[in-house]
């Protein structure tokens, strides 16, 4: 007697907006290898995530081809979908227009671009660096040489304070950090504690100095230095936390240690202008 065959269990249909949402992930995918990469701003990657959410949770259930729940999905998935993809288009969503407009890119090879930021201001480098090589590019002994960087440098700041909200909402932590000097070559503040060293050098050898006023000058550019760098790590850690508001939490730190800092920069700048 024959045993009977066993029947194969039915391989479950992919619905028509299943299809429809793989095809513009695709589309998107496809897209995205050929176009610049985009930091992406908190509300774009929490938009983009809830989309994800929601198609995998929905996956998880069975349903009917064209179902209402199918239908919901999709939309959804859509909506963060071209949300992100408006960055990478060009077009300025509503939160950066709220920010006035400043939208900052990664590029390719590195670095960030922003658009409609305010134009740096123009200064001469206290040092310049080639190779392993680093020299004075003035008079050693004249304050100017490291006033120009060093005024720059508050104003880069003062920049940042005014903006902050729009600097944040245009990308991630590496956005202010590139303001800050931490990251790239280009802002003031790179290599901002040589020209705080040179600046005090001059003003030790200036007779208008009493000691009393050098080891406050002193004591100011350590207070300055350390305010960058908290700064500078707290922006870091938010690429690391768990959640936004952990995330949150650390851009607020920032930000006081950015108010703190200014007043004590605003003094350095004006105490160290006498020895020029």
């Amino acid at each position: 007697e024959s045993m009977p065959r066993r029947r194969r269990a039915p391989v479950p249909s992919t619905s028509s907006a299943t299809m429809r949402t793989l095809i513009l992930l695709g589309m998107l995918s496809a897209a995205a290898a050929f176009s610049t990469p985009s930091l992406m701003s908190l509300p774009t990657r929490a938009a983009t995530r809830s989309g994800a959410t929601a198609l995998q949770c929905r996956s998880e259930e069975p349903q009917a081809a064209g179902s209402k729940h199918s239908r919901i999905t999709f939309l959804r998935l859509a909506a963060a979908t071209a949300l992100a993809a408006t960055q990478s288009a060009g077009v300025l969503p509503a939160w950066a227009e709220a920010s006035g407009g400043l939208d900052c890119r990664a590029q390719i090879g590195g670095g960030t671009k922003c658009n409609n930021q305010k134009k740096e201001k123009e200064f001469v480098k206290a040092y310049d660096t080639t190779g392993t090589q680093t020299k004075v590019t003035g008079d050693k002994n004249k304050m100017s040489t490291y006033y120009s960087q060093i005024e720059a440098g508050y104003e880069t700041l003062v920049d940042l304070g005014d903006r902050w909200d729009a600097y944040v909402a245009a990308g991630d932590g590496d956005v202010i950090r590139r303001r800050l000097g931490t990251v790239g070559t280009k802002s003031p503040l790179h290599n901002i504690l040589k020209a705080f060293e040179g600046a005090l050098m001059v003003a030790a050898k200036s007779p208008e100095f009493e000691q009393e006023q050098l080891d406050a000058l002193e004591a100011d550019s350590n207070i300055i230095m350390q305010g960058i760098a908290e700064i500078d790590y707290n922006l870091y850690a938010t690429s690391f936390v768990g959640t936004e508001e952990i995330a949150g939490g650390l851009r607020g730190d920032g930000r006081i240690a950015l108010d703190r800092i200014l007043i004590t920069y605003l003094k350095f700048n004006k105490n160290i202008a006498v020895a020029l």
